[in-house]
């Protein structure tokens, strides 16, 4: 009878994780990635329904084109022209926003897209990739590539839903088209007179997240490893000393002058400084929080970002459940260091 009862608690429990589970799914953007103990008061999911975006052409430097986003958070991309061809960074969110991508390059050159650079696995950033020649050569971290092949469309978009207010219509033909070229570390290509680098430093917001580097122009796009001016970082996937470490070796490789990110606006080089800052005092707190036996609802579920950090107006709700996320995340990996989880 005892290990009739034993039996029965593990399959309770196993039933009870597994809901848990599918409600941390509805409101994250990619199911193979991990979610926090519990979800904090006050999180929300990011704004990423693409209907209505437009993307502006903004020229960086000579040949480097960032494409921003119209609407505070939905995504951007971006494209490099050399003497030869076009590299593309990202292809957006669907096959309506990857042919405005396609549709910005042919208003300022003929040359062909030789290679189109996905930045992490989420489909935000990788569903408009059907639309590109298929010529095209599609690179990304070889992670992101293991997770798309693990993945599928409908998957993806019922795991985003929340991300478009429920709106599944913006998936509507979309066609999961995986990168075929993948790199461990460090990839480069010559464009003709215009040499572009991808680099993985390790896990950051997701465990994909990769930089792509212009050397001449010093200018990279951070993906979602750094968001916009006016942000601080989301660890959606845990490990906040691995995504502070991460930074560090970004810093240690190059300081961009321009940081163009996922989401967000454009941000100089002193951002990276900011965000490598605040997670070394969340991971402090939590320490201190830990020590101090109090429980991690008191720790996060009221907290809020503290003024010295420069929050942009219209990204102070979204950045503060960043924040509490991040705090939970702490708390729980500082207690497991200290085998009280």
């Amino acid at each position: 009878m005892i290990k009739i009862a034993k039996i029965m608690g593990n399959l309770c429990l196993i039933i009870v994780q597994s809901f848990i589970l599918l409600a941390h799914a509805e409101v994250l953007p990619n199911s193979k990635l991990e979610s926090p103990p519990s979800i904090p008061p006050g999180f929300m999911p990011p704004p990423l329904n693409p209907n209505g975006v437009e993307l502006e052409t903004r020229e960086l430097s000579d040949g480097v084109y960032a494409l921003m986003s119209n609407r505070a958070f939905t995504d951007n991309a971006g494209f490099i022209v050399g003497s030869e061809a076009v590299l593309v960074i990202d292809s957006h969110f669907n096959g309506v926003m990857g042919q405005q991508i396609v549709d910005a390059i042919k208003r300022v050159t003929d040359l062909p897209i030789k290679y189109l650079l996905n930045t992490n696995a989420f489909g935000d950033h990788v569903f408009g990739n059907y639309i590109f020649p298929s010529e095209t050569v599609i690179v990304a971290h070889q992670s992101t590539i293991d997770a798309l092949k693990a993945s599928s469309v409908s998957g993806m978009s019922q795991t985003m839903s929340r991300t478009v207010g429920g709106d599944l219509s913006v998936f509507d033909g979309v066609q999961l088209r995986v990168p075929n070229l993948g790199f461990d570390r460090f990839w480069k290509a010559d464009l003709g007179g215009r040499v572009v680098e991808m680099h993985w430093f390790g896990p950051g917001m997701s465990p994909n997240d990769s930089i792509v580097f212009i050397p001449d122009a010093n200018i990279a796009w951070t993906a979602n490893m750094i968001f916009g001016r006016g942000t601080i970082p989301w660890a959606r996937s845990g490990d906040i000393a691995g995504y502070l470490q991460t930074l560090q070796k970004f810093e240690q490789a190059f300081q961009p002058k321009i940081m163009v990110a996922g989401h967000g606006e454009l941000a100089t080089g002193e951002i990276l400084q900011i965000y490598m800052q605040y997670l070394a005092e969340v991971i402090a707190s939590a320490k201190l929080a830990v020590a101090s036996g109090v429980s991690v609802n008191e720790f996060s579920d009221n907290a809020n970002i503290n003024k010295k950090y420069p929050i942009a107006n219209e990204l102070r709700m979204l950045m503060t459940g960043f924040h509490r996320w991040n705090l939970r995340l702490a708390f729980s990996e500082v207690s497991a260091e200290h085998g009280r989880y």
